[in-house]
């Protein structure tokens, strides 16, 4: 399952997996053209992507998005991808420099979460997130702020991987649940590149437990972590976003608000120096949870 749906490559053998074509199913295939569909008409300019240039297109304006919103990603030289809601089916236009590789990693990495957020499925936060000993921890810090060699160190210590770098947050009555990201793990950050393929991967939706700030130190400063309160906490939940939609903004305030009453947030000084990764992973694991006796072991 990715992002909580399964993936039928029906034209790419390599990318096929043995499932059923359910109602949580999203089909995959070639649209036999060279040129996106006329009905598409709306262009945004061409902006940098993970190394690409690339532009968003809609039949419609997109500050008009609701659940059945088409849309569509061209990645210069590289692919098109279009997002029909209604079927349930992505297609693609193959470019000059188009290889399955790429079509994976556009799609379970950028395309299909930004569907997910422009049909108001799921809120994306840009975070590690791991499962350790019944809890679902979050890594939370900007681009090279130390979260994927964070979430990487879990990992290795035999945490499971639930998100390598975002991760959709959806609201079941009061509580907060994370829905698995895709089973590849980026500790380096390559363009284009999903990572290499964990072993122990989440499959099914998990209550959010504890989120994480990451704070760079010196590499001789202690690891501290002290609990967030108040609008700190919404901060740091509002600016981990990872889709920036200007037009979903109030519709953003709101969710985080409210999330941010529901989940505990702390902030963690981390020594920026690899080899206290173990005591920085030691004071996050030996932390008890709030009104809970004990401490977790992994």
């Amino acid at each position: 399952m990715i992002h909580g749906h399964a993936f039928h490559f029906i034209d790419l053998p390599e990318l096929q997996h043995d499932a059923a074509i359910t109602e949580n199913s999203i089909v995959v295939k070639v649209m036999q053209r060279e040129k996106i569909p006329a009905v598409f008409s709306l262009y945004r300019p061409w902006v940098p992507l993970s190394g690409q240039q690339g532009r968003y297109f809609a039949k419609s304006p997109f500050e008009e998005a609701d659940e059945n919103f088409a849309w569509g990603l061209e990645l210069k030289d590289v692919l098109t991808l279009i997002w029909e809601p209604e079927e349930q089916i992505i297609y693609y236009i193959k470019g000059e420099h188009y290889s399955a590789q790429r079509l994976e990693f556009w799609i379970y990495h950028t395309f299909f979460p930004m569907s997910l957020e422009l049909n108001r499925v799921y809120h994306f936060l840009h975070v590690g997130a791991v499962r350790v000993q019944n809890r679902t921890l979050f890594f939370s810090a900007p681009s090279f702020g130390g979260k994927s060699t964070l979430t990487d160190y879990f990992i290795q210590q035999g945490a499971t991987l639930i998100s390598d770098d975002a991760v959709g947050i959806e609201k079941k009555e009061d509580t907060y649940v994370a829905v698995p990201a895709y089973p590849f793990h980026r500790p380096y950050r390559e363009p284009e590149e999903l990572g290499y393929p964990v072993e122990k991967f989440a499959e099914k939706i998990q209550n959010i437990d504890a989120i994480f700030v990451l704070q760079k130190e010196d590499k001789r400063a202690d690891v501290v972590i002290k609990e967030v309160k108040g609008v700190e906490k919404f901060k740091a939940l509002y600016h981990a976003v990872f889709i920036e939609f200007p037009f979903r903004k109030k519709e953003r305030f709101t969710f985080f608000s409210q999330m941010a009453q529901a989940v505990t947030v702390y902030r963690i000084s981390i020594p920026w120096d690899l080899k206290r990764l173990e005591e920085v992973h030691k004071a996050i694991v030996d932390l008890a949870p709030p009104n809970v006796k004990g401490k977790l072991k992994l």
